[in-house]
């Protein structure tokens, strides 16, 4: 019988335990961006639960900061497997070239190498807008955390301020509210190109303004009474019409691609000393390669359709998960529906999703600045999913908004005025 002893019984326990390491790794899919660990390099950011960290608590308050928002303080850059197995294999072969005889345990051992983060980049820090027409950076979007969502939960009072709601005139002189929008300059909104297709919306409504720091559909202000009893309220919403209905010359009416549209606002809002509205920001890449997301946990927020199959006055939230394009156009083919890059799909499980009402809102990520600063950005707008919300077979479809920065950029620059 082969017997292994000294180095040679710890070198196959190290490899065993690095290679049930990487199978739980393997696992672990749902994450909250990209962080950096002092000791161990790169990770992602996910609950405690889900790390597959050998000692999650080893890992230092600076790296567990990078993960944290309001919305999902908790958080841990969990280091990835791909970093930890060569600062190990390091210390094996330091050990081994300072003694040629392998069994050796008299060396002494050299300290595991840290992979270090390249410095961030000697760039100065953006500046607050100085137009109405000019798309903000971080720290001016993104830094609040906190058609459809189906399964959800009632999103707190400044949860999501960016989120806005899309008013339609009826025949009659009634109001309706069937689409959201995603807020992203003092004078822009983002919403879906069907949310102003006269073949979706019928011939009788017309997008005439937008709620702008809405909660409650129902009352305004909003106020919620806290645990001693007392009420807070929310300043009132912001209503403003809307001048320019800008929806992408390429959308399709058949298959739903380029379902972006741009609304301009008759006149800027300017959020920055507003407690109960900001922008969210736009994607830090931009291309059909850019932000694929892929097991990256994404935040759809609005007022449409519930679980009770009505819409809600509330504005209301759902966590799902970006699923592999392919996998979702071969659940969509069976309708004869084709997907492209610029699209990406994202579920939540059974009963879980967005839906009905919630068309054109926003599906959000948080991510970290070069700087390793949190944030959100704007990943996609909800365009369409199965008639039935949150069936795990057919995720919700939304447009990507890194494959429309160019349009976005020029629709607005030739819109200035």
């Amino acid at each position: 019988m082969l017997r292994l002893h000294g180095t040679g019984m710890l070198l196959v326990l190290l490899l065993l335990a690095l290679q049930a390491f990487a199978q739980r790794w393997e696992r672990t899919m749902t994450h909250f961006g990209n962080c950096h660990t002092a000791d161990y390099g790169r990770g992602t950011c996910v609950d405690p639960g889900n790390c597959d960290f050998y000692d999650v608590d080893k890992l230092d308050a600076s790296s567990k900061r990078q993960c944290y928002s309001r919305q999902r303080p908790d958080l841990v850059c969990c280091p990835r497997e791909s970093n930890i197995i060569p600062a190990l294999g390091i210390r094996i072969n330091n050990r081994n070239n300072s003694n040629n005889n392998i069994g050796s345990t008299t060396t002494t051992e050299r300290p595991l190498l840290r992979l270090q983060a390249a410095p961030p980049p000697n760039t100065l820090p953006p500046r607050p807008p100085t137009s109405p027409d000019q798309l903000p950076q971080y720290p001016y979007c993104g830094t609040a955390f906190a058609s459809r969502v189906f399964g959800g939960s009632v999103a707190g009072i400044l949860e999501f301020p960016w989120t806005t709601l899309l008013e339609y005139s009826e025949e009659g002189g009634n109001k309706s509210y069937v689409c959201g929008a995603a807020f992203i300059a003092q004078r822009w909104l983002v919403t879906a190109a069907h949310c102003t297709h006269v073949f979706f919306m019928g011939p009788g409504r017309r997008l005439t303004g937008a709620r702008l720091g809405e909660w409650n559909k129902a009352t305004d202000p909003d106020c919620i009474t806290i645990l001693n009893g007392r009420r807070e309220c929310a300043p009132p919403h912001i209503r403003v019409s809307i001048d320019r209905i800008l929806p992408h010359e390429q959308f399709s009416v058949k298959n739903l691609t380029n379902d972006i549209a741009l609304l301009r606002l008759a006149r800027p809002v300017n959020w920055l000393q507003m407690q109960h509205l900001e922008p969210v920001c736009l994607p830090p890449g931009r291309g059909p390669l850019a932000n694929q997301l892929v097991g990256s946990a994404v935040d759809v927020s609005g007022w449409g359709r519930t679980e009770n199959s009505e819409s809600s006055n509330f504005k209301r939230k759902a966590m799902l998960i970006v699923q592999p394009l392919d996998q979702c156009q071969a659940a969509f083919s069976k309708d004869g529906q084709v997907l492209n890059e610029s699209q990406l799909c994202a579920s939540g499980g059974i009963g879980v999703d967005s839906c009905n009402g919630d068309s054109g809102g926003p599906l959000t990520v948080e991510a970290s600045t070069p700087q390793r600063d949190r944030f959100v950005y704007l990943a996609g707008v909800v365009s369409f999913g199965r008639e039935e919300c949150g069936q795990t077979e057919f995720s919700g479809v939304y447009t990507r908004i890194s494959s429309h920065m160019d349009w976005i950029e020029q629709t607005i620059r030739a819109n200035r005025i």
